[in-house]
């Protein structure tokens, strides 16, 4: 038996486990390959962020709507020349 995903393997297992628990071996053997693999290390890494973001934006986006207010504040702003 091979203990090690392949990164396509891990690609499917990252995006289901934002939905699902993994079982314990998928599980075990996403963090052996995941330790192992910068690349997919760095995708694990991307999705979290998007799904944290979007997360964050259907649940009323607190963060999202203030970088939105302040962005809205700077430009109706007037500024006077130099």
């Amino acid at each position: 038996m091979n203990w090690m995903h392949s990164c396509k393997k891990v690609a499917e297992l990252l995006s289901q486990r934002l939905d699902e628990p993994l079982g314990l071996i998928d599980s075990l053997r996403l963090r052996i390959h995941l330790s192992m693999c910068d690349n997919c290390g760095n995708v694990d890494k991307q999705m979290s962020s998007v799904n944290a973001l979007a997360a964050d934006l259907f649940s009323g986006g607190g963060a999202i709507q203030e970088d939105a207010q302040a962005t809205q504040h700077s430009e109706a702003t007037p500024t006077s020349p130099a």
